[in-house]
């Protein structure tokens, strides 16, 4: 079962789809992958379990 998902993570996910789109319409999106990164947003997407988390 996952964990509810915070704002944060759920804004840092937004951000990351932002820089996924800015990169594919060639305009600057690294910015947006920072961003992304700092609120949590690759967790989100990728789902990274830890050592707690059981299948």
């Amino acid at each position: 079962m996952r964990k509810p998902v915070n704002w944060m993570q759920l804004l840092g996910g937004v951000f990351v789809g932002l820089a996924i789109y800015r990169f594919f319409t060639g305009d600057g999106w690294i910015v947006w992958a920072i961003l992304g990164f700092l609120f949590g947003g690759f967790d989100l997407l990728f789902g990274r379990k830890t050592k707690g988390d059981k299948p």
